[in-house]
């Protein structure tokens, strides 16, 4: 007689070629019956989507059928998903097993795509499915999955609506022209966090998570933490930079560098500011209430918020430089009064060597007789100095004669040629007080400062209005250095002086007899009053196309946003993130086109969340192919085999090619993803493989998991 021992022990020979364990010990067998010579049992499968399941069947019907006595089997396949996360217990999204990020690293991928056509697959095998738009400032899932009905609010929970049997969370439910998203406040930080604690999304196999990028270009300036500025490619994980918490600016640590790729970028006008970004980036912006708005969303006469006088920073101790005392005497760190002659400085000084020396011996500094300021400076070098100051034989200015003293400026790096020469980052860092001083000592010796006086009438203590004299300084400079003036006006940014932006002109004499360049020179001007407000609103003048760039995101620790060519923006790629931050992620699906630049970001993305320890299901190449709708002929429209070749050199898995087809394209446009809406065509059949690898991956880490 057949026993219930004897069918474990047949089902045992059968092994999941996938986990590489028999289904027996993988608890894959249930409801063993035996019956005289008749066995039933259960095979439930790791997933519903498993794409072994009839190699699966087979093999254990066969060992069944194989044990002498049996002559009949009945097999019911079930399944039991399992779990890349401790679900039961979770505090975050409590009853879903396993969570699936669909990012790219770059915009233009064809990623909302497939995130929608993978989730539908999976439901239509019998999984239990949600999808999760993480597009904060751009969701276009609820569109795409024809999600109309807006969500229900049960016990201060949101419940998703279900669309082609997936339920579907998205800010975009919450959008409207009044109020863009649910909460109020200047702050979205926390918007994914919300969508991942309020949304009541009970029992999932499998939540997709679509996740965006956004991208400023190389060569922006980002604002650090002791105040000076960094090209955004050149900051590193670990460095800190300001953040915006709602009232001040606050060191905050960056968490990623995240290569975004080339992309369509647009430059912004508002102000005396101005900066390039791609479509999606979000500014703060002033419409009543503050608000995180998109650069596509932003029109001339609208007003953003940007930094306008940062304070902090520290007296920097001056470099020992030797001994000279019975000439001059050098400061021990900077002050506002040395601050102003190294203003002087660099607006027009220069080191002065012995023929064949290589070591400076003075200081020559440009300052006519006669000027306005050249009594002013005289005065101010014997009292910083306590040392005499000559007339430059040499050149029209001033002199000071110390080995100690120009070997100071030398190790200060101030001495540069005047095309070469540009504001040392060390400045940026020093209290607003000192650089303020640098900024009127540059003005007293590099520009033309124009004192205009006028009559204002304000009212007074009594309500009786009197007149009041406002005095306003305006200083103009022309030169051919580029480098200087935009660090220059960097520099006023965040002391609270206003600047132009340098206009290109031809050379041309200024008054006071000094010159521009001959050639083509750059001309700007800025206010030496001092507006002490911490943040002010800069108008909207313009949005225009800048055409292509290489672009790049930050993720920035708790406040999610920075800023960058002194405006105050919100990083974009922080989604992937915040999600590894808050949830253990099942694993992440990298989407790449065929061309060189998507291959090129998506091998960085990899390196990106492979530092966030977020397991790699592999890489999907989107748009590989075109097969014509009349003749039937595939054409390789962008290049082929690109994105097998990074998963191969990044050592994860190839997951397959999705073809370039027409009606993917428009059923997505009318809310009907083609594998919910045209199941057995040839673009769903892909998606539909496309699914079963991604969950037989899932099971492959939620069982190494469970080893452990």
């Amino acid at each position: 007689m057949v026993t219930r021992e004897e069918v474990l022990r047949a089902l045992a020979g059968v092994k999941d070629p996938e986990l590489g364990r028999d289904v027996v010990s993988l608890r894959m067998v249930d409801g063993v019956e035996v019956d005289g010579d008749r066995v039933a049992f259960t095979l439930n499968l790791t997933t519903p989507a498993c794409p072994l399941r009839s190699r699966l069947e087979e093999a254990a019907r066969a060992a069944v059928a194989g044990i002498p006595g049996v002559k009949h089997v009945e097999m019911k396949t079930g399944s039991s998903v399992y779990a890349t996360r401790d679900y039961a217990e979770a505090e975050v999204l409590r009853g879903v097993k396993n969570i699936i990020a669909v990012a790219s690293g770059k915009g233009g991928v064809g990623k909302s795509t497939v995130a929608v056509n993978l989730a539908c697959a999976l439901a239509a095998t019998g999984a239990k499915v949600g999808i999760l738009d993480a597009d904060v400032y751009g969701p276009t899932i609820p569109l795409m999955m024809g999600a109309k009905s807006q969500p229900e609010v049960r016990d201060e929970k949101v419940i998703p609506p279900v669309a082609h049997g997936v339920k579907v969370a998205s800010l975009g439910f919450f959008y409207n022209e009044e109020t863009p998203v649910i909460w109020r406040g200047p702050l979205v930080a926390g918007a994914v966090r919300q969508l991942l604690t309020q949304v009541d999304w009970g029992e999932l196999d499998y939540l997709v998570c679509d996740m965006p990028p956004g991208c400023l270009p190389a060569g922006t300036s980002i604002l650090m933490a002791d105040n000076s500025t960094k090209p955004i490619e050149k900051v590193e994980v670990g460095e800190f930079l300001l953040s915006y918490d709602g009232q001040s600016l606050v060191p905050r640590r960056v968490l990623g560098t995240v290569p975004q790729g080339e992309q369509e970028v647009f430059r912004l006008r508002a102000g005396d500011r101005e900066i390039v970004a791609s479509a999606n980036h979000p500014f703060l912006s002033r419409h009543g209430t503050s608000r995180w708005v998109r650069l596509d969303q932003l029109r001339a006469g609208d007003r953003v918020v940007v930094p306008n006088c940062v304070s902090g920073g520290q007296p920097l101790r001056l470099p020992k430089a030797g001994s000279d005392p019975e000439v001059v005497q050098l400061p021990g760190e900077t002050t506002a009064d040395f601050m102003r002659v190294v203003g002087h400085f660099v607006a027009g000084g220069s080191l002065t060597r012995r023929r064949g020396g290589e070591r400076p011996v003075g200081l020559r500094l440009r300052q006519r007789r006669g000027t306005r300021f050249r009594k002013t400076h005289e005065g101010l070098y014997m009292k910083v100095f306590k040392g005499p100051v000559f007339d430059d034989d040499g050149g029209p200015g001033l002199a000071v004669a110390s080995p100690p003293l120009a070997e100071l400026f030398e190790a200060l790096d101030l001495d540069h040629k005047a095309r070469e020469r540009s504001v040392p980052r060390w400045i940026f860092t020093l209290p607003l007080d000192q650089r303020l001083a640098f900024i009127r000592g540059y003005a007293e010796a590099g520009a033309v400062i124009r004192r205009r006086e006028s009559t204002r009438s304000l009212p007074g203590r009594n309500g009786m209005e009197g007149a009041v004299t406002v005095v306003q300084e305006t200083a103009t400079v022309e030169g051919p250095n580029a480098a200087l003036a935009d660090k220059f006006r960097e520099l006023c940014a965040i002391s609270g002086v206003r600047s132009t932006k340098p206009r290109l002109r031809g050379g041309q004499r200024l008054p006071e007899g000094r010159t521009g360049s001959g050639a083509a020179g750059r001309r700007f001007q800025f206010a030496l009053e001092h507006d002490p407000r911490p943040f002010r609103f800069a108008r909207v003048q313009s949005v225009e196309p800048m055409g292509r760039a290489d672009t790049y995101d930050l993720q920035v620790d708790q406040y999610e946003n920075f800023v960058a060519n002194s405006i105050l923006v919100h990083n974009t790629g922080d989604a992937s993130l915040t999600l590894a931050q808050t949830v253990p992620l099942g694993g992440i699906l990298i989407v790449t086109t065929p061309q060189d630049a998507a291959l090129s970001i998506a091998a960085k993305a990899l390196a990106m969340f492979k530092r966030l320890d977020a397991p790699i299901l592999g890489v999907v190449e989107n748009m590989s192919y075109f097969v014509c709708p009349h003749c039937g002929e595939r054409t390789d429209i962008f290049s082929s085999g690109g994105g097998k070749k990074i998963a191969a050199e990044r050592g994860v898995d190839y997951l397959g090619e999705i073809p370039l087809a027409v009606a993917v394209r428009e059923q997505s446009d009318r809310g009907e993803p083609v594998v919910a809406s045209d199941p057995d065509s040839p673009e769903s059949m892909v998606y539909k493989e496309l699914a079963f690898k991604v969950a037989g991956m899932l099971s492959i880490v939620a069982y190494s998991k469970m080893k452990k």
